[in-house]
């Protein structure tokens, strides 16, 4: 049984490491967001720590290391994970929450502050199916959100004009 600890929470471990890859991609590329929020994502980090550390009842020299590197691996992701989960706790502030007129499309609306290093940014996220998410809309050094519906799949967001069914986004990056 305690092979089995090992042996799978070394996979598992790699699986979150490629989700959490995954995540970041996503949010920086604008694409779809396919992968559950970041406080799941830890408590399986955190949960893999916990039976990698139980695999070190394997004595056999390959277990070991593999207990080793399954232990190493998720500490630092969930490291990483806790300091994600801080800063969409305290440096996201909700602005406004709107509905397409067809109420298909909804879009959150985030203000992000960086801290003395950056500068406060607008976020909209399209929300999916699920928690599925895609973040559509950043502009950098805006505090406010005017948003206006063209149509049930058209909105004009700061005078920039998205489609979405067209899957557009917008970021000053």
């Amino acid at each position: 049984m305690v092979k089995n600890y090992n042996l799978w929470s070394f996979y598992f471990c790699f699986f979150l490491l490629a989700l959490s890859l995954y995540s970041l991609f996503a949010t920086v590329n604008q694409i779809w967001l396919l992968s559950p929020p970041i406080f799941v994502i830890w408590l399986l980090a955190v949960t893999t720590f916990i039976f990698g550390i139980i695999g070190f009842k394997d004595i056999r020299k390959r277990a070991r290391l593999r207990s080793w590197l399954t232990v190493f691996i998720s500490f630092l992701l969930s490291a990483f994970l806790l300091l994600g989960i801080a800063v969409n706790t305290f440096a996201k502030d909700e602005i406004v929450t709107t509905h397409s007129p067809n109420s298909k499309y909804t879009i959150n609306f985030y203000t992000m502050n960086g801290g003395a290093a950056t500068s406060i940014s607008t976020m909209g996220v399209l929300d999916g199916p699920l928690w599925f998410r895609k973040y559509i809309y950043k502009d950098n050094n805006m505090q406010k959100a005017d948003i206006e519906w063209g149509s049930n799949y058209i909105v004009n967001i700061n005078n920039h004009t998205l489609n979405l069914n067209k899957g557009e986004t917008y970021s000053d990056d």
